[in-house]
């Protein structure tokens, strides 16, 4: 079934190539015929004036408007190459994310770890092979954010299953999931950027509010109507010449309150093209799920559409351009254009400013449900989970970690069917103990965010998500990694104390200190935990914690990992099996690495 997922997107990727091969050859054309087009035009000109045939003149004029009508065409050209390069990219991406070759993807997610989560650092789900990394699809900044909130946030049982509405809904659009990824592509701004322009769409400034300040734009005609009565000799030719030096005064000073007004609209007018293709787009399908209709409706203001508002603004963010020319500023200083763009600009505000941020906010959602909806289509035989709001419990049927290779994955079934159930796993060194409780943890996180987890089967009830596992040590604080531990576990014992419905994943508890202090340490720490209504898995090279299951062998449960030690080479089988393990391979590992014992 994978291969016929991979054959999918092979096909996509020669068609797009194809398509791309063709768009390119129409673009060298077009580069001919434009440069073919203005030699010629030069020469009429040239021609005309050394001749002096005045029809040459009109030629060439005709001329230049078929060849703005060719730059046109050529610009739709090579907008349509990046497109079909990009939809070619993402084919490739796809590829090589089933292949398990995705560890160079740039988008990392590094800038979401904090190191006080109570699980992303230990479970990777950010940074460098992280499953943020792995799944993620998304180019705006509000994309990422709204994936990482659904990964690293508390959620609700009524919004897991929302989202594995819509998920189950986009997972089989696979063309409009890539077409809005393909839009995507190519934004410039960087973390914190866009906020900057939601702040400036919400300003209000009194300057430009003020409805006196564009009577200024009677100046100009004032000045027009003084230079046509100057020509038929009614005033003297001062007065419009005065009028006209104080219209590129007040040109000249007002640039610094005219840039004011258009704020980081000069820069945005590519993203807002982009943006309004966006929501073209989104808006342009028809949707079931009621998510995905909701998230819609959003798009809907005054009876019009956000696509519509973006692409208005827009435009107006090319004529703020337009201010670099050389041309402009003798333009501007007869008319004041910047004075009907500010006027233009500020109604926008008005109406529309307050949803800008918004209308991001809503692509991000939508790129963050395809990106987990892209896992749902490709791996089917995945499984969506049945979450429930009940006591602590959790039960996985060939459970796998979804970011290691299928021909390595080594699944296991897990059972912890009620609250105060406790495993405590046992194994030698690199048996798999770690692996197993990231396991369990990376699926509950897709659980949550609705998506589909790397089993057969997996039921389990809405819970806080605590890990203690890759726990460092400090400088700058001067924390030990023992005392960072320590913190670690006392969040979960809190957390359990208040109540909250909770899973711990403790790897090699107390692992900072000497054995008889560890075990002391550990016995109290899993019979407290035991009591309290929550689950949890406890790994450690303590064997005598397995004395515990006897004390309480009705939530405390040994299970362990085993190995075998042949001609010197170690094998691991990665079975997680019923007891305490009855090997190790400390000693044997040493001498493998060449130190003697």
């Amino acid at each position: 079934m994978a291969k016929d997922i991979e054959e999918i997107y092979q096909r996509n990727q020669k068609r797009y190539h194809s398509s791309l091969a063709t768009a390119k050859k129409t673009d060298n054309r077009l580069v001919y015929y434009r440069s073919l087009l203005a030699l010629i035009i030069i020469g009429l000109l040239i021609y005309g004036a050394f001749q002096d045939v005045t029809g040459m003149y009109w030629v060439a004029a005709l001329l230049v408007l078929f060849f703005m009508l060719l730059v046109s065409k050529h610009q739709k050209v090579r907008k349509e190459i990046t497109h079909l390069d990009n939809l070619r990219q993402i084919n490739e991406q796809a590829i090589r994310r089933l292949s398990h070759q995705w560890s160079d993807f740039p988008r990392t997610g590094e800038r979401f770890l904090l190191s006080e989560h109570p699980y992303s650092g230990d479970l990777n789900i950010f940074g460098q092979g992280s499953l943020f990394q792995y799944i993620n699809a998304t180019n705006l900044e509000t994309g990422e954010e709204a994936l990482a909130r659904l990964l690293s946030e508390p959620t609700n049982l009524k919004d897991i299953r929302a989202r594995q509405t819509a998920l189950q809904e986009l997972a089989p659009r696979l063309d409009w999931r890539q077409q809005l990824q393909a839009i995507g592509m190519g934004s410039q701004y960087k973390a914190g950027e866009l906020k900057k322009l939601w702040l400036w769409a919400k300003e209000k400034s009194p300057l430009w509010q003020s409805q006196a300040i564009y009577l200024l734009a009677l100046l100009p005609i004032t000045t027009w109507l003084l230079f046509i009565l100057m020509a038929w000799q009614w005033v003297p030719t001062y007065i419009p010449l005065t009028l006209f030096l104080l219209q590129a005064l007040l040109v000249t000073v007002g640039q610094v309150f005219v840039s004011q007004a258009f704020g980081d609209t000069e820069r945005a007018a590519a993203e807002l093209a982009r943006l309004s293709r966006l929501l073209t787009h989104i808006e342009g399908q028809q949707f079931q799920s009621p998510l995905l209709v909701e998230l819609q409706r959003r798009l809907l203001r005054d009876d019009k559409s956000a696509s519509q508002q973006v692409k208005a603004l827009s435009k107006i963010a090319v004529l703020i351009n337009l201010r670099y020319s050389v041309v402009y500023h003798f333009v501007n200083a007869l008319f004041f254009c910047d004075l009907y763009t500010i006027r233009a600009l500020e109604q926008w505000k008005r109406q529309y400013g307050m949803y800008l941020e918004d209308w991001f906010r809503v692509i991000g959602q939508f790129e963050a449900l395809a990106s987990l909806a892209a896992l749902a289509h490709d791996q089917p035989h995945w499984v969506f989970p049945e979450v429930k709001e009940a006591k602590p419990f959790l039960v996985a049927v060939n459970l796998g970690h979804p970011l290691i290779k299928p021909a390595t994955r080594v699944c296991n079934d897990v059972a912890l069917p009620r609250s105060g159930t406790v495993h405590i796993i046992t194994g030698s060194n690199m048996s798999g103990k770690s692996t197993l409780l990231r396991t369990v943890g990376i699926n509950l996180v897709l659980a949550y965010a609705g998506a589909p987890v790397c089993a057969s089967e997996l039921r389990c009830s809405l819970m806080h998500i605590y890990t203690s596992m890759r726990v460092q040590d400090s400088l700058e604080e001067s924390v030990s990694s023992f005392y960072a531990e320590l913190k670690r576990i006392k969040l979960v014992i809190e957390a359990a104390r208040r109540g909250s419905p909770l899973i711990f994943l403790l790897d090699e508890i107390f692992k900072g200190t000497n054995s008889r202090d560890r075990i002391a340490g550990a016995r109290t720490v899993i019979k407290n935990l035991a009591r309290q209504e929550v689950i949890g898995f406890v790994t450690t090279h303590d064997l005598e914690l397995g004395s515990l299951e006897k004390e309480n062998p009705a939530q405390i449960q040994n299970y362990h990992f085993s190995d075998e030690i042949i001609n010197q080479t170690i094998t691991f089988d990665y079975r997680l099996k019923k007891g305490i393990s009855q090997t190790t391979n400390a000693l044997a590992l040493m001498k493998m690495v060449g130190i003697e014992v």
